[in-house]
């Protein structure tokens, strides 16, 4: 049966129009490292983030719960990925990473919105402080979720799978690791 499905994949004799997007073929100790190399770059990343957190806000109170909700959304977008059936390729995980780091990003913008001291302006509460700071993040969601689209249906093969993985580690971070943080955040501040 192989080498007839061989044959005829090599003729090109099949029934159908058949277009190869990617081909791919790496070995099993190959993959096997790749994936404990993988994980050991994820931990090291998440491990410079955090320092580098920490040294904005000085304080573990902010940069755990930053820390915390970033591994949650890397937990979220590959269980999405998995229910899915999605194959992670290199476009993938690196869309990932992007979705990683602009949720930092996102989470750096709730904490400094939320903490701001306002000189000589009115009181503003956390809600809506809160508030301005969720204007800005889905304001950029949309912003990226419509160029992603654009090179969804504009590309093709590694190009799709980057754009809709994007569009959903940006769509999970947005509308629920973002209100957990700032959940988690208003805690903190009401302790203090």
């Amino acid at each position: 049966n192989m080498k007839r499905l061989q044959t005829i994949l090599i003729t090109g004799s099949l029934p159908v129009k058949l277009n190869i997007v990617d081909l791919e073929t790496v070995s099993p100790t190959l993959g096997e490292t790749f994936l404990q190399t993988s994980i050991l770059v994820g931990l090291l990343s998440l491990l410079v983030v955090g320092v580098i957190i920490f040294i904005r806000y000085r304080t573990l109170k902010l940069s755990i719960p930053i820390m915390f909700t970033c591994a949650a959304e890397v937990v979220l977008i590959l269980g999405f990925a998995s229910v899915v059936g999605w194959n992670l390729d290199l476009a993938a995980i690196a869309a990932i990473i992007i979705a990683i780091g602009t949720g930092v990003d996102h989470q750096v913008v709730i904490a400094d919105e939320t903490l701001r001291k306002d000189v000589g302006a009115q009181h503003i509460d956390w809600k809506a402080r809160f508030k301005n700071a969720m204007f800005i993040i889905i304001s950029a969601f949309f912003t990226t979720a419509s160029s992603m689209a654009v090179l969804y249906f504009a590309g093709a093969g590694l190009l799709k799978g980057f754009a809709i993985t994007t569009i959903a580690g940006f769509a999970l971070g947005v509308f629920i690791t973002r209100p957990a943080y700032a959940s988690i955040l208003q805690i903190l501040i009401k302790e203090d």
